[in-house]
């Protein structure tokens, strides 16, 4: 069974009841979120898990998996991204038309599109579905669109702190490392107290040609030209129903969902669950500020490793291993042929979409690993 509208509409209509599967991306855990709020909603009977050996131990029990190959496509469908859409933007533009969606759920396939990088700063605009869905958020001024540094915390935390804690994009040889934030930012802006320079303050004080230069320093840096384009332009996001929570910056958002979900075993199955409970959102965002340095650190003194499939020790600063498949990949540099391999408690381990990545066969990646998508290696 395919993963188009008609196949996906065609498949509600005649199960009725059926288990949603996603992997751990953050689209797939938003869009399976998403699709299971509204199905509940309709009354029908809907389970949310991340167990994928169900599809092998009942392969004709019906359900829809998400990010990842199903097996009996006569029981099973799948749903995937296209190359310009995040699946979020996807199932929420097939809800939208069957269902109604509000703005809640548009909010997760913005925040899905921005995860998946097809926010475009040079045009202003999102490759695919995500485009139409901004610009209706950003009429009802749910979405505030500025053309700031993409850094997490730009709007709280002085420069320095939002550029070594981003994650997405990393930013070589800044990102985790304090010290070398602080030296950068007292060259480019010609500070003793590079701890002062704050980027709300930068328009006032007419510094917009000295943020110029610090992006093409840190494109250099990294020798990466695109980087500069990676660290312009973000989103206010006002949440309905959480006034008090003001606003946040859409990428700082994403990030505490990502680093939020490898904090614990089964965090991944909490973010799907944001889709349903919008309070869950502060929470995250107090869990993300209080490990979010300690993470940067531990991600600037391994990536390296990462990069080239070594294993690295993640004791006592996860329990997953996702956000390190997720910074590598916003960087287009997860180890060709091998996984993301990390130890935890003497034990080697990758995540289940890992071994999907470099080809191992579904049906022997969903037995290998855990009902939580942790896949041990020797």
């Amino acid at each position: 069974m395919g993963g188009n509208d008609g196949d996906l509409v065609e498949f509600i209509r005649t199960y009725k009841s059926f288990t949603i599967i996603p992997d751990t991306s953050l689209d797939s855990l938003l869009a399976a979120g998403l699709l299971f709020k509204k199905l509940i909603e309709q009354g029908l009977d809907i389970k949310l898990s991340l167990n994928a050996k169900i599809l092998v131990d009942y392969p004709s029990d019906p359900a829809i998996v998400i990010g990842m190959p199903a097996l009996n496509k006569q029981a099973q469908i799948s749903i995937g991204a296209t190359g310009d859409s995040s699946i979020t933007a996807l199932i929420t533009s097939m809800l939208d038309k069957i269902a109604g969606v509000d703005k809640w759920d548009k909010l997760m396939a913005i925040l899905a599109g921005l995860y998946k990088g097809f926010y475009d700063f040079k045009s202003g605009t999102f490759r695919g579905l995500e485009n139409v869905i901004m610009k209706e958020l950003v009429s009802e001024k749910i979405l505030y669109e500025v053309t700031g540094l993409r850094l997490w915390g730009a709007k709280r935390k002085c420069l320095v702190h939002a550029l070594t804690r981003t994650l997405m994009p990393y930013i070589p040889g800044i990102t985790g490392n304090t010290p070398q934030a602080q030296q950068l930012v007292s060259e480019v802006f010609k500070t003793t107290d590079p701890l002062s320079i704050r980027q709300k303050d930068l328009h006032v004080n007419g510094d917009k040609e000295r943020v110029l230069i610090l992006i093409k320093v840190l494109a250099e840096k990294a020798k990466d030209p695109q980087l500069a384009f990676k660290l312009l332009g973000d989103f206010y996001v006002s949440i309905p129903d959480l006034e008090a929570v003001g606003e946040i910056e859409a990428h700082e958002l994403v990030g505490s969902l990502v680093v939020y979900g490898s904090l614990c075993r089964d965090c991944p199955l909490d973010i799907a669950l944001i889709s349903l409970e919008k309070s869950l959102i502060p929470q995250i965002m107090c869990i993300y500020e209080d490990h979010i340095d300690k993470v940067s650190h531990f991600i600037a003194r391994e990536v390296d490793k990462a990069k080239v499939g070594e294993p690295v020790s993640i004791d006592e600063v996860l329990e997953r291993p996702d956000i390190i498949v997720d910074v590598l990949s916003y960087a287009n540099a997860l180890p060709k042929n091998k996984v993301v391999k990390v130890s935890l408690r003497k034990e080697y381990i990758t995540v289940l979409r890992e071994l999907l990545r470099v080809g191992v066969k579904p049906e022997e990646a969903y037995v290998l690993c855990g009902d939580d998508q942790i896949c041990p290696l020797k």
